[in-house]
């Protein structure tokens, strides 16, 4: 007797149309695409269609990654090339059919254990921003022990786009051109007070005091950067590390130059105008501001607006805005625009590198942050590395004087 055909199989080809040079198998013996590929999407369990059973919107597939019932072995490249394929409605149609077909076959059994996994953030809805839930967003991301982000972002503990102009810079020179660039814009120097708004482990301020000369303060909301950034300057009387949320220490008296370099992105739309009001509360006339922030475009794809992935497992309640909402808001604070560069290619470059220290450190970093957390990174840090690589989003810095 012939054995059965597998089940999975029109879903398997569909999913591999979609994927080019991608091979996909499934836990039926399905399979399709190159005999030969070096990267291969794995549906392991029949878990995977309850979880978009109950979350059809892209959550339920970011779900059966993170829990391990869906697998990519090899290059995660060409999958993060292609997904947003995966979003096509034929694809999404023919996935949703699948999901029904082969949890209703198992009595809808699989259900009840295929909702939130262990490591999810459930928040409340995104956009709101207070000081108390901001601060629970922050300890989520930011909570990871400073071990993780040593393993995941090198010896320059720099979590925002560096700035790479050779093909053989290191991510550390990048990252050092990156503080130089700053600190040469803000035109720091030993008579110089510069503010580091979200400071993170003190790369930045650090930069500052060693090469300009300048003292420093720095703000963090994170408990965990705090308390690594206290420790690097312990004994260092030039710079000062405060914590607490910005609406609680802003404005600061008698500073020269601020900056804030991948904090705008916590701040949200609603409260950008009041967030540059403060900074420029704390500079008197002639006095420089520098916000480095990643945009995205204004008529960009829905989903990078409110993405349900990054906000449930890696940036709860994160928001892009485009370049032309930031440049406006400052203007109403107060502030003429003196320059923008932008530099997202250079990103591209950064979340790769990082993309690199995650795999290459693979067993530390889940030994410092758990299997799922460690997952979420993985595909976080893929999908991001593609959207500044076709320029779906970018980094800008934006120059400013206080009028």
């Amino acid at each position: 007797m012939r054995a059965p055909a597998p089940e999975l199989q029109p879903l398997v080809d569909r999913l591999s149309r979609r994927l080019p040079g991608v091979a996909v198998t499934a836990y039926d013996g399905s399979r399709s695409g190159p005999a030969d590929a070096s990267t291969t999407l794995v549906i392991r369990t029949p878990t995977a269609f309850a979880r978009v059973l109950r979350a059809p919107r892209g959550l339920g597939l970011a779900r059966a990654w993170v829990a391990g019932d869906i697998e990519i072995s090899g290059d995660i490249a060409p999958v993060a090339a292609h997904e947003a394929d995966l979003h096509h409605p034929a694809v999404a149609a023919g996935l949703l059919t699948t999901a029904l077909r082969v949890t209703a076959r198992r009595g809808f059994r699989d259900l009840a254990t295929a909702g939130a996994t262990a490591s999810e953030y459930r928040a409340a809805r995104p956009g709101r921003h207070t000081v108390g839930r901001d601060r629970a967003e922050l300890d989520f991301h930011y909570g990871l022990t400073a071990d993780f982000y040593a393993l995941l972002l090198g010896s320059s503990m720099t979590y925002s786009g560096a700035m790479f102009t050779k093909p053989a810079d290191s991510l550390e020179a990048a990252q050092d051109r990156k503080h130089a660039r700053i600190g040469e814009k803000l035109e720091l120097g030993a008579h110089s007070t510069v503010l580091d708004i979200g400071c993170g482990w003190g790369s930045l301020l650090d930069h500052a005091e060693t090469t300009f000369g300048s003292r420093g303060i720095g703000f963090t909301a994170s408990r965990e950067q705090y308390e690594y950034a206290s420790r690097r300057f312990s004994g260092r009387s030039g710079v000062r590390i405060e914590y607490g949320d910005y609406r609680q220490l802003l404005p600061v008296p008698g500073i020269t130059a601020a900056a804030s370099v991948g904090m705008y992105e916590h701040v949200g739309e609603r409260h950008s105008p009041a967030f540059f009001s403060l900074v420029r509360r704390s500079l008197r006339p002639g006095a420089r501001y520098l916000n480095q922030a990643i945009t995205r475009r204004e008529s960009g794809p829905r989903r990078l607006r409110a993405n349900a992935f990054a906000q449930r497992y890696v940036f709860p309640n994160g928001q892009l805005l485009p370049l032309s909402r930031q440049l406006a808001d400052l203007d109403r604070a107060g502030f003429r625009v003196l320059s923008t560069e932008s530099f997202g290619e250079s990103y591209a470059r950064t979340t790769g590198a990082w993309l690199d220290n995650l795999e290459r450190n693979w067993d530390a970093c889940v030994a410092a942050a758990g299997l799922e957390r460690a997952r979420a990174w993985r595909a976080y840090l893929a999908g991001s590395r593609r959207r500044f690589e076709d320029g779906s989003i970018d980094v800008t810095q934006v120059l400013a004087e206080a009028r």
